[in-house]
């Protein structure tokens, strides 16, 4: 009951009372002012007791207000927490698996090694070694054939030391011929080496820094392109109206004897020795028990090649090679004699080049004799002051 009502029925009873009891107001009166203080009374207690409800309410919600915030706060955590461990994980399978890719390769490279897939034949290695230090930068070892061509030459026209005899002429000069080849009978195991085209031919390097083997070579151009050179004009000579015509039928003659000159320095080049020390360590460690020629301390450019192609065909160790190679091995064989067919191709065709001109040179003087002494020069000159 609330104090309103407490109120409302003392005010009542009082009445009640005080219409029975007229005499007693007094009484009366004091009652009101009690009840009117329990009235007060028990409002106070009420309002303390909401009070106290309102801020333990208030108190409660605050607390679970920081709960939530608390809660919220620790959820945010846990949620970063399980997107860093995410991602460290999704880092660590991505590494796992490349890791695994690169095993994996590894494997398989290494069965396709141990299958033979990756091995190269011995004599390519070997030969792509000689080839890296083939010329190496480096000079011809002696004398080239173009050098050697150049002393012929100078011998025909009787300069310098090399044209002595023919200067003197006649006998001089089949007497230089005779001498040369008693003086290097039996050389190199040739009879004669001076007549001799093997002595060129057969040998795959012709150490030319060997005197002996220059004055050989010379002496076998001299005999094959320009054997007996007639004396040089003098300077006499040369005024004279013959003269002029020997000079002139010789500068011709010279002309197309230089075809002839030309194959031999080009012969010459091939056999020269080349690429210095580099080309010949190679050469002895690339030949087998089968390769037929010698390897000396000088190596040349035909000797090199030689090399390659008897390293091959004619050693039967490369066919059982052969037979063991991969598929790749065998294709890099294949690509190496390509190209070693491509050079000897390109070297066929500047020999061609030197016979071209070999064959032209025949045809003219065919030609020549066919027309008879029609373009003829003159050439039967007096010797001077009577001599021969």
């Amino acid at each position: 009951m609330s104090a309103r009502h407490s109120f409302l029925g003392a005010v009542l009873a009082g009445g009640t009372i005080l219409s029975g009891v007229v005499p007693a107001a007094a009484v009366c009166d004091g009652c009101v002012v009690s009840a009117i203080h329990n009235m007060n009374a028990n409002l106070s207690a009420h309002q303390d007791q909401t009070t106290a409800a309102v801020n333990q309410t208030t108190s409660a919600v605050v607390t679970a207000q920081n709960a939530i915030v608390a809660a919220i706060t620790q959820g945010t955590a846990q949620v970063s927490g399980y997107q860093a461990q995410t991602t460290e994980a999704n880092r660590r399978i991505e590494e796992a698996a490349q890791i695994n890719d690169t095993t994996r390769a590894r494997q398989e490279a290494r069965a396709r090694a141990e299958g033979g897939r990756y091995d190269p034949a011995a004599s390519a290695c070997t030969d792509l070694t000689g080839i890296f230090s083939f010329g190496g930068g480096q000079s011809v070892q002696g004398l080239g054939g173009n050098d050697v061509v150049n002393i012929s030459r100078n011998r025909s026209r009787g300069n310098g030391g090399e044209g002595a005899a023919v200067r003197s002429g006649g006998l001089a000069v089949a007497s230089e011929i005779v001498s040369a080849r008693d003086t290097y009978e039996g050389y190199g195991g040739y009879l004669d080496p001076t007549s001799d085209l093997r002595f060129l031919t057969e040998n795959q390097t012709l150490d030319t820094s060997k005197e002996d083997n220059v004055k050989i070579l010379a002496r076998l151009i001299d005999n094959i392109v320009d054997p007996t050179p007639a004396r040089p004009i003098s300077e006499a000579e040369a005024k004279t109206p013959q003269g002029r015509a020997q000079i002139a039928a010789r500068t011709v003659d010279d002309a197309r004897r230089s075809a002839a000159s030309a194959v031999f320095a080009h012969l010459g080049e091939l056999t020269a020795p080349t690429g210095g020390a580099e080309l010949a360590n190679w050469a002895k460690g690339a030949v087998t028990d089968a390769y037929p020629n010698t390897v000396g301390d000088k190596v040349s450019y035909q000797q090199a090649i030689d090399i390659f192609v008897q390293s091959r065909f004619a050693n039967p160790d490369w066919h059982q090679q052969l037979a063991k190679m991969s598929p790749a091995a065998v294709a890099r064989e294949m690509a190496l004699t390509m190209a070693l067919n491509l050079h000897v191709n390109w070297m066929r065709f500047q020999l061609e080049q030197r016979m071209a001109a070999v064959q032209a040179a025949n045809l003219a003087v065919n030609l020549d004799q066919s027309d008879g002494t029609s373009t003829a020069i003159p050439t039967n000159i007096p010797a001077a002051g009577g001599g021969s």
